[in-house]
């Protein structure tokens, strides 16, 4: 039962967390469209390129199969466009 609470209060305090980020975003921000553009290119770029290869990683370790060329192709991609999609969404907002 203790952990039920415990997971309880986590829930509780991630939900409060997050909705003071939105919030403050909401107050920070002049232009929504920046905050827009900004879901946008971080959805995007998970949906279609990091979350399939952190999937298939993930899969192929809690099923412990031997570890194939796609296997490190997937942790290849991750480790060059995590990077990569972070940096162009940062780099709208930078001035020159």
């Amino acid at each position: 039962m203790e952990k039920k609470k415990r997971a309880n209060l986590h829930f509780i305090l991630y939900t409060f967390g997050i909705y003071l980020v939105i919030v403050g975003v909401a107050l920070g921000v002049d232009d929504i469209e920046a905050v827009f553009n900004v879901m946008g290119a971080i959805c995007a770029s998970s949906i279609s390129i990091l979350l399939p290869c952190f999937y298939y990683i993930m899969l192929m370790r809690k099923q412990g199969q031997q570890k194939t060329v796609k296997y490190y192709v997937a942790i290849a991609v991750l480790a060059v466009m995590t990077p990569y999609s972070i940096f162009s969404v940062v780099a709208l907002y930078v001035n020159p």
